[in-house]
């Protein structure tokens, strides 16, 4: 008789926490802090034109600076970093969040880095090329971002089979 008490209490307790996390599923999970999902319109007017002034600069620099600008911008959290417990089996059903932005910041960061790396490329600045492009394929595994991490690779081979020869004052490149 204990037993079967025992198991249907186990089995109370277990539907009014799981019901809700089903019923309620993955939006119920909200931010905890500004940071993570939510942006104010100045906030998101400010990346926007860091984005901006990124992809239509010259100078190594000031488009650090921007890309600095768009990589502290809001990431969707995941289940993993949840501040409800998730079971696990729940989170091998789900899929990533996405951004509740109608842009998505991280694409417009890694944009930036294209065009910072092709930049220092042209600049013949081959440490911040190389770094930069090093970093995108680290940094953005995501299938959504392949098109960069792919022009990245290409662009690294590229810079890995070309080397500077000096033949007076001019620098040129060989193959």
């Amino acid at each position: 008789m204990k037993t079967r008490f025992f198991a249907s209490t186990c089995i109370k307790y277990f539907l009014v926490t799981l019901l809700p996390i089903i019923f309620i599923g993955c939006q119920g999970i909200q931010p905890k802090s500004p940071g993570e999902l939510a942006m104010e319109d100045q906030e998101f007017l400010g990346i926007w034109d860091a984005y901006n002034q990124c992809v239509d600069g010259s100078d190594i620099q000031s488009m650090q600076a921007n890309l600095s600008v768009l990589a502290s911008a809001p990431k969707p959290i995941s289940l993993d970093d949840s501040p409800i417990p998730v079971p696990t089996f729940l989170k091998k059903l789900s899929t990533a969040r996405g951004s509740r932005l109608a842009v998505d910041p991280r694409a417009m960061a890694v944009s930036c880095s294209i065009h910072l790396a092709e930049v220092a490329q042209l600049s013949s600045d081959w440490t911040t090329a190389l770094r930069t492009f090093q970093e995108i394929i680290i940094d953005y595994p995501e299938s959504q971002y392949a098109f960069y991490v792919s022009k990245a690779n290409q662009a690294l081979e590229q810079l890995t089979t070309v080397r500077p020869v000096s033949l007076s004052t001019q620098e040129v490149l060989v193959q």
